[in-house]
């Protein structure tokens, strides 16, 4: 559940597929990461007045073939500390490949170990056919095969992750709305992220980064309650890390810090020294 969670949050809940209208959402050019880029979150979760750090999740770029093409292969982690594990323990993996020069995915894969529950999906993306071929199994179910229309301008969970980290984030006025369509299961569902400005945040350990603040309106359901849900502090700079995200749930508060990254493509000039 944790690191479900944090999937939401990471950049307004991109879940399989996402779709974005009002500001242009075609790939043009990344500056934000490179190959060899590592970046490593701690996600903490209230219980009443006492705050646990329950779990770590991490973020890894690297260069990789995929049928012949050159291709990035994006990894995600997540578990929760061995003192969480009796709780409810997460072990999460997740992989996509994606063309380099126009960010469209080959393909992608999530094998989840949550609480007893596992899921081992894998989304194929048939250009020519103009369909993602999506093959599920969990634990409680038998394996089967879905099709899905392509969307004009679509990313699975990962790439959309990196895909945010491309766009002018740094540059959007206060107030403005971007509105995305999110694609859950088998449902589409209207959310938006609304720039709320800048500011400075401090990490756990001190360290200090000038930032452009985002919230998020999220998905009424079984988490969230259907309002600007999440706020996203991203550092005010080329790389566009999210340093801090806070969540209100439904049954409390989740937070995500920065812990540590490596390999970053450019100077992290919104440090403050």
């Amino acid at each position: 559940m944790i690191y479900a969670l944090l999937r939401y949050i990471l950049f307004s809940g991109c879940s399989f597929l996402l779709l974005t209208h009002g500001i242009s959402q075609n790939f043009r050019t990344n500056n934000a990461f490179q190959e060899g880029e590592n970046i490593t979150y701690v996600v903490a979760y209230n219980w009443g007045p006492i705050w646990v750090n329950a779990g770590v999740v991490t973020f890894s770029v690297e260069k990789d073939k995929y049928l012949g093409n050159d291709a990035f292969h994006f990894k995600s982690t997540g578990r929760t500390y061995a003192s969480y594990d009796l709780l409810f323990k997460v072990r999460d993996y997740y992989e996509s490949w994606i063309d380099p020069a126009t960010f469209k995915s080959f393909e992608f894969r999530r094998n989840i170990y949550e609480g007893g529950y596992s899921l081992l999906n894998t989304l194929r993306f048939d250009y020519p056919g103009n369909r993602v071929i999506s093959n599920t199994k969990s634990n409680n179910n038998p394996q089967r095969t879905d099709t899905l229309k392509m969307l004009p301008v679509f990313y699975d969970m990962l790439s959309a992750v990196y895909f945010t980290r491309t766009m002018d984030l740094v540059n959007l006025k206060t107030d403005v709305k971007i509105p995305v369509w999110v694609l859950i299961d088998d449902s589409y569902y209207s959310i938006y992220i609304r720039s709320l400005g800048k500011e400075t945040i401090e990490t756990k350990e001190g360290t200090r980064y000038r930032c452009v603040k985002m919230a998020a309106k999220m998905v009424q359901g079984t988490i969230f309650r259907g309002e600007e849900d999440v706020l996203i502090w991203v550092t005010d700079d080329e790389n566009k890390i999210p340093v801090y995200i806070e969540a209100k749930i439904i049954v409390g508060t989740i937070k995500a810090y920065l812990k540590e990254t490596r390999g970053l493509k450019n100077p992290v000039t919104s440090l403050v020294r």
